[in-house]
């Protein structure tokens, strides 16, 4: 439209070609002013009278002025610092008009279809839209290109807790068992030893989610024997303990039945000796 006009206007030289900076940039300035002109049109009146904006303003926070090209812009703290004037001055936008949302959506398409909070970042960059974040977001949601690229998740009903979850009982009456590692250590007042290798037996108790801790030195189906000693010596013994059927954890279950059906094969008095 400006290149028209100044095309119709037979005092001046006629441009034809394909549009350059210059043109899109004064195209923008004159778009914009005239926006603001539009909302902000007592602020404009109040700060070519009174140099201020009134107390009641929206914009008061801002601490706005007009610069050379008649825009509204941020005032701010920034105007000792290197940045370019834009970035420390950049132009207020209506959080209302469809020209804020047509710069915004320019900004997400010229990002790649960034997300909202780096949106708001680069078109900060040099505009400072009123509720800016909102704006962010609606243009990202409104995207289709985000739209189809963006995976439908499905929510998947889960089934009911087990009873051994919900029941209040004693702590770690009923417990759940696994490992983790493996870990290296060095043994104390050896700044230069050998690294060895250990792993984590961690227990937790179904009802209240504490956790016990052991040290296992390997993952054996001995040292895991051991393992669930001292946890039945520090926290006693439990009703029913819970695993992911790892080999070690199989072959513990299958020496303590082993040494179960001992005991029961041989003569009563033992074994009530042993259960005693």
């Amino acid at each position: 439209m400006l290149r028209f006009s100044n095309n119709v206007n037979k005092r001046k030289l006629t441009l034809s070609g394909p549009l350059s900076a210059t043109d899109i940039d004064q195209a923008e300035t004159k778009l914009i002013r005239m926006v603001q002109e539009q909302v902000f049109l007592a602020e404009i009146k109040s700060l070519q009278s009174k140099g201020v904006v009134s107390p009641n303003s929206k914009l008061r926070n801002l601490s706005p002025f007009i610069d050379s090209d008649g825009l509204l812009r941020v005032g701010g703290r920034l105007s000792n610092s290197d940045l370019p004037y834009v970035n420390k001055h950049p132009a207020i936008l209506p959080g209302n008009h469809n020209l804020t949302v047509q710069i915004i959506a320019h900004f997400h398409r010229k990002n790649l279809h960034t997300g909202a909070s780096s949106l708001l970042h680069y078109v900060r960059e040099k505009f400072w839209p009123l509720n800016g974040r909102s704006l962010c977001r609606k243009v990202v949601h409104e995207c289709l290109v985000c739209f189809k690229s963006r995976p439908l998740v499905t929510s998947q009903l889960m089934g009911n807790l087990p009873r051994d979850r919900e029941v209040p009982d004693y702590p770690f009456n009923c417990s759940g068992v696994d490992f983790c590692g493996p870990f290296m250590i060095r043994y104390k007042n050896q700044r230069k030893g050998i690294l060895h290798k250990i792993y984590i037996c961690v227990f937790v108790c179904f009802v209240s989610k504490a956790i016990h801790i052991e040290i296992v030195s390997d993952l054996t189906s001995d040292a895991f024997i051991a393992t669930l000693k001292r946890f039945f010596s520090r926290r006693g013994k439990c009703a029913k303990l819970y695993s992911d059927n790892g080999k070690t954890f199989v072959g513990a279950n299958k020496e303590l039945k082993r040494f179960l059906k001992l005991i029961e094969d041989s003569d009563d008095n033992l074994a009530g000796f042993l259960s005693a």
